[in-house]
């Protein structure tokens, strides 16, 4: 009718309009080790930068880095040492912290990766 407004939206088309933030954490496939050792990231144009492991698994870890060009969905390779480095995808970025999905889960040969995951910082 004219002069009448219109019902406001029910609760759950709100919500469908205003998703809960999600947290990139809950898909993790296992627990993440905390760590603080320096890596080395390289870009796919072949640019290279230092990054401190935040915290890594199998499966991908979190860099902390200044890097102000780093853009979600790069594809990066992460690697410490003389060990080949882990290809990987950008999947978010916060500040200074970005999360990385390996492409691949990291092989047995990595020993350098596999020590990481054994002791962490716990």
């Amino acid at each position: 009718m004219p002069g009448q407004r219109p019902a406001p939206p029910s609760p759950s088309l709100q919500e469908d309009r205003n998703p809960p933030s999600f947290d990139p954490s809950e898909r993790r496939r296992e627990e993440r080790r905390s760590t603080s050792f320096e890596a080395t990231m390289e870009f796919s144009n072949g640019g290279q930068t230092s990054v401190i492991l935040a915290d890594v698994s199998l499966h991908g870890c979190c860099v902390r880095t200044d890097t102000e060009w780093l853009r979600q969905g790069a594809f990066v390779s992460i690697g410490m040492g003389a060990e080949p480095k882990m290809p990987a995808i950008v999947r978010w970025i916060r500040g200074s912290s970005a999360g990385m999905e390996f492409l691949r889960q990291v092989p047995v040969d990595h020993a350098d990766w596999h020590d990481l995951m054994s002791s962490g910082l716990n």
